[in-house]
């Protein structure tokens, strides 16, 4: 889609409300892997609050998988909490309440420095909200609306949205499809009058189109460069794996 049919799609008046996905919509990643994050945030953090980086690398990924099965058999419309995960870890190490709270702040810190704004995409927006509209993001994650407005306000600056939903504050995804008509629910207007922009064909475009909103798909360019590139990381970080399992040094 071009910009001049974007900037047509929010500019139509049956349009109330642009909603837009946060994670490679309005915050673009770098190639950088997910458990390649994690394992730099928890060295970061293990340094200052004293404890194994190893251990502490191993417990946050199996909290982690731990709580998406979990969520996949108990509550399947809902989402992960990054507050939640970090309190089984603190369970387990038996570290106090302000070294808990260092943690997952380097854990958002982390992310951040892997993050840069889509000031084009921004820049639609800022005209959205300009002309009266009502601009909100959505983001199926285990982050609180607290924490992405903070990784908002060190990777965008000022921002034209007037709200931020997350699914693990909400209960309920995008992906499942429920939290278009909660947010429309909050918002106090029809799934009818909500455009909905993204990256994910399935969680952005299908199911918001299901839920009653127009959506529009905005995949990121060059996306098989950065396949490619996540790809290389993955294969890097498993032989790193190996070879500190090798040597006992994991």
């Amino acid at each position: 889609m071009s910009i001049h049919q974007l900037i047509s799609a929010i500019d139509d008046p049956a349009h109330r409300i642009v909603s837009t996905d946060l994670f490679d919509t309005v915050l673009l990643r770098d190639a950088s892997v997910q458990d390649g994050r994690l394992a730099e945030a928890c060295r970061r953090g293990a340094a200052i609050v004293g404890v194994d980086p190893a251990v502490l690398t191993r417990l946050r990924w199996s909290v982690h998988s731990s709580a998406y099965r979990a969520v996949a058999v108990e509550r399947p419309e809902g989402d992960a909490s990054l507050a939640a995960i970090w309190a089984t870890i603190a369970t387990s190490l038996g570290l106090e309440d302000a070294a808990v709270q260092t943690l997952r702040d380097i854990e958002v810190d982390t992310d951040i420095d892997h993050l840069t704004a889509n000031r084009p995409l921004l820049s639609v927006l800022e005209r959205a909200a300009a002309s009266g509209k009502r601009v909100v993001a959505v983001s199926d994650t285990y982050y609180s609306a607290g924490d992405l407005h903070r990784i908002l306000g060190k990777v965008v600056g000022r921002s034209p949205l007037h709200a931020v939903y997350s699914s693990s504050d909400l209960g309920s995804t995008k992906h499942a499809g429920g939290m278009f008509a909660r947010v429309a629910e909050l918002e106090q207007t029809p799934t009818s009058s909500m455009l909905h922009l993204g990256d994910s064909w399935h969680a952005d475009v299908a199911m918001a189109r299901a839920a009653g909103c127009t959506a529009v798909h905005l995949p990121r360019a060059g996306s098989r460069r950065r396949m490619l590139g996540k790809a290389a990381n993955r294969a890097r970080l498993l032989l790193a794996t190996v070879r500190s399992g090798r040597t006992g040094t994991a």
